[in-house]
């Protein structure tokens, strides 16, 4: 079985993909740190508060993420004349530098499962039916 090659993406690939997802701006994911018997309340508090706690082990030790789910509040709707809705930053030209570097496509907790630029990439479906169709028309 040969590997599967990933595809490279243009930058208004990108940019298309990233018009019908906006997952990047549903969530925001932070290290907590080590579990220990110290934060183990602190974990258990987060779960009760809903926040998402993924759990990873490095270097024979389990450090935990929480994510808070809380949209970003520049994250803007806008809705196609084919009814689809495209997600577009309110304040891009002057957005944070965390977000200027982040990518959806990394593995782990501070990565987006199911981030269109990754499913792309390796060739996979989207889960947008018409979603070439649907971007083409919004950037030209």
């Amino acid at each position: 079985m040969r590997p599967k090659i990933k595809r490279r993406l243009t930058a208004k690939r990108k940019s298309e993909l990233c018009l019908v997802c906006g997952k990047c701006c549903m969530s925001v994911t932070f290290l907590g740190g080590e579990v220990d018997d110290e934060s183990r309340d602190e974990i258990r508090w987060m779960e009760l508060h809903g926040f998402k706690i993924d759990f990873v082990k490095k270097r024979g030790k389990t450090e935990y993420y929480f994510t808070i789910p809380q949209r970003c509040n520049a994250l803007q709707e806008i809705r196609t004349d084919e009814g689809m809705t495209n997600y577009v930053c309110g304040v891009y030209e002057t957005r944070p530098q965390m977000c200027r570097d982040y990518d959806g496509r990394m593995k782990g907790p501070f990565g987006v499962a199911d981030c269109f630029w990754r499913l792309e990439e390796e060739g996979r479906p989207l889960p947008l039916v018409h979603l070439e169709r649907a971007t083409s028309h919004v950037l030209g």
